[in-house]
């Protein structure tokens, strides 16, 4: 299964421990790195990154993890919605974890099979 998971919607519905949004980050991908490892996957985390001084598209590992950071003038949606269009395999080998019901809605209508940030979420703290 590939895992695309919008990465700040998910980190919204999880307690972490962390102050800073790096820390809750790292804390976050190291949940989905147990849950990795009970469950393997491709994941790829899309995260916002609207603030950042860079002028591109950034990409980052956190060990199997694939993480990406929105460049200029775009979204984690617009991302995810891009990897929705140009998937590789079958759509039912490919799921969206997101609460945006626009991106869900879209999700489903290329046959991607859906779960909310808030059900994944309970499925990671249960690890």
């Amino acid at each position: 299964m590939k895992i695309i998971i919008d990465g700040y919607n998910l980190m919204y519905r999880v307690r972490f421990k962390g102050v800073t949004l790096e820390q809750k980050r790292e804390e976050m991908m190291d949940m989905i790195k147990e849950f990795l490892a009970l469950n393997p996957n491709d994941v790829t985390v899309v995260f916002d990154a609207s603030r950042s001084i860079s002028n591109h598209r950034g990409h980052q590992r956190f060990g199997e993890i694939k993480a990406v950071f929105s460049g200029p003038g775009e979204s984690a949606d617009d991302i995810i919605e891009e990897m929705i269009r140009n998937r590789t395999g079958k759509a039912r080998e490919h799921m969206v974890v997101s609460s945006d019901n626009r991106l869900i809605k879209y999700a489903l209508e290329h046959h991607f099979k859906t779960m909310t940030s808030d059900e994944f979420a309970e499925y990671l703290e249960q690890e």
